[in-house]
């Protein structure tokens, strides 16, 4: 059993905290080393000694490390591209519809007579509309350069003063 100074300690340690009674314990930190599993070592002989020595990796240079990593880059893209192309895939046609849903009546040569015809046709009606627009304002120019008498057409009363606008009627 702990000494009455530990559980005292113990207990105020513990409240402090906030907690039921759970001993303070230093965390432990020596068991970090190096992961041997995978390193192959061998035994050779130096100077009449023998030495247990690891193996030598192949390095490669930082030129073959950045071409290896450019390659990787690459065929990262392409599969980002392909995954893109595949979601772009249209959805697969659920019903089909029949082969004579939308039949042919005549063909390529038949509705290009047809267009040819609409064509002939619309020029012949712009012809025709420029014509008459032609002929409509010749007869405005016509009417336009026309001597009108005034006199005439007006009145005499349009052009009379207030007060001679009686006398003229009554000499007229």
């Amino acid at each position: 059993p702990p000494s009455s100074h530990a559980v005292a300690r113990l207990s105020t340690a513990s409240r402090a905290r906030g907690r039921r009674c759970i001993p303070m314990v230093k965390r432990k930190r020596h068991n970090k080393k190096a992961d041997l599993s995978r390193v192959k070592t061998e035994f050779k002989k130096k100077r009449g000694r023998l030495v247990l020595t690891q193996e030598q990796e192949i390095i490669r240079s930082a030129k073959e490390l950045e071409a290896e990593i450019a390659k990787l880059k690459e065929a990262k893209r392409d599969a980002t591209k392909a995954k893109g192309r595949r979601r772009r895939q249209p959805a697969p046609i659920e019903e089909r519809k029949a082969l004579d849903h939308l039949p042919l009546d005549a063909g390529q040569r038949a509705d290009r007579r047809v267009r040819v015809q609409e064509r002939t046709a619309k020029a012949a009606e712009r012809a025709a509309a420029k014509e008459r627009r032609r002929k409509a304002k010749a007869r405005m120019e016509r009417r336009g350069a026309e001597e009108v008498d005034m006199m005439n057409i007006l009145g005499g009363e349009f052009f009379a003063v207030d007060g001679e606008a009686a006398a003229h009627g009554a000499q007229a």
